[in-house]
């Protein structure tokens, strides 16, 4: 047993069963040379989930650490960073797997003192959501090459490496809401002068959201958008396309076809064939409906 813990791996968790992940991370785990713990954060689920996380932690596959109350995940992210005691934080999604078995041998490889490094992630083939898996596929998961040409917009919180004493530096938004808050972590990295570094070594995400429920996600994401356009304007390129179409002054033209328009592309868009052209435009038209003086 290793009396010094090196690795801390961070998972926040809202109301989901993430045993398979954990006995997958243990399994690799008890094959390093060094010290670990797992630190599992319960955003404040309620039951059954705090009896299966208790469960847990009893069997020995994690430790579960629970706020007070109910933070996000970006702020859960910052605590968990608190309660570690690794030099080294591993944070992953609850809804992620290691699409490889050398997953964390990989990611410990390319630790550093003083970079944050990405291993990007993949979709499984078989997403029962053909618009989440179209945008995945095409427009999120990026080999490590195209991520590098921009390194920190390329950010994503889904798995990621980090010095503790980097996390607890620079952390992530802490009044920031869902949505986009990943992007602002990455711009704080690179204001801050902490490199980030990308290569292969990925997690399948396996998100189990319904299209209607991806695209109710999509519009509390944007409202977050809206909300903070100030600090995200400018590293949006949604916004950046809202600000074009405010400049040609077509933006209540745009609000206006919201309403009729929604169904029909809810409809497209939900279907066996959804149009990324489309999604775009369903997302532009809802941030110029909620964006307009004369919405209402």
């Amino acid at each position: 047993m290793h009396h010094t813990i090196a690795l801390s791996i961070l998972i926040p968790v809202f109301r989901r069963d993430c045993r398979p992940l954990l006995e997958e991370l243990q399994a690799q785990a008890k094959k390093l040379s060094v010290g670990y713990e797992i630190i599992l954060g319960d955003d404040c689920s309620g039951e059954p989930f705090t009896s299966v996380y208790a469960t847990y932690q009893q069997e020995g596959l994690c430790r579960v650490f629970t706020p007070h109350q109910n933070m996000g995940a970006g702020r859960l992210r910052n605590a968990l960073a608190q309660e570690a005691q690794g030099d080294q934080l591993l944070i992953l999604d609850s809804d992620t797997m290691p699409a490889s078995a050398n997953f964390l041998a990989r990611y410990l490889q390319q630790a550093s003192a003083d970079e944050a490094v990405c291993g990007g992630f993949i979709y499984p083939p078989t997403l029962d959501n053909p618009l989440r898996q179209r945008y995945g596929e095409r427009v999120e998961s990026k080999p490590a090459v195209e991520r590098a040409k921009a390194p920190h917009a390329g950010f994503v919180s889904m798995a990621f490496m980090i010095p503790r004493t980097t996390m607890l530096a620079t952390g992530f938004p802490p009044n920031m809401g869902m949505g986009y808050e990943d992007l602002l972590f990455g711009e704080h990295l690179r204001l801050a002068g902490v490199a980030l570094r990308h290569f292969d070594n990925p997690v399948e995400h396996h998100n189990c959201d319904t299209p209607a429920e991806f695209l109710s996600t999509t519009r509390r994401y944007i409202d977050n958008l809206h909300r903070h356009q100030e600090e995200l304007g400018s590293l949006v390129r949604l916004a950046r396309a809202y600000r074009k179409l405010h400049n040609w002054h077509l933006a209540d033209v745009a609000a206006a076809l919201w309403p009729p328009l929604r169904p029909l592309l809810e409809r497209q868009l939900t279907g066996a064939h959804p149009s990324l052209r489309l999604f775009n435009l369903y997302k532009l038209l809802y941030l110029a409906s909620i964006s307009s003086p004369r919405k209402g």
